[in-house]
């Protein structure tokens, strides 16, 4: 009987150990995809916004539209949390 009961604390414990590392870890990494895809917006802006300035007229155009959908076609990346272990845990 203290077999068993020491077996499921083990088992309980380390599912609980096992699924906190990997949440930091998922944490980590939408902290990391969050500021690489801010600093990929920030460069895309600078580039539409230097289309702007352009006397072109046709690149200009360009640059303000492009500038435009990049406002309506805003989507996070997102990337799904861990799994749950070994009954829910």
């Amino acid at each position: 009987m203290k077999f068993i009961l020491i077996l499921s604390v083990l088992l309980f414990a380390g599912c609980a150990s096992t699924s906190m590392e990997e949440y930091a870890l998922y944490l980590e990494a939408q902290k990391s995809i969050s500021r690489d895809n801010a600093m990929l917006e920030a460069s895309r802006i600078l580039a539409l916004v230097e289309m702007t300035k352009s006397n072109d007229p046709g690149t200009r155009a360009t640059g303000i539209m492009l500038l435009q959908q990049l406002q309506q076609n805003t989507k996070p990346i997102k990337i799904d949390p861990p799994t749950k272990g070994l009954f829910g845990l």
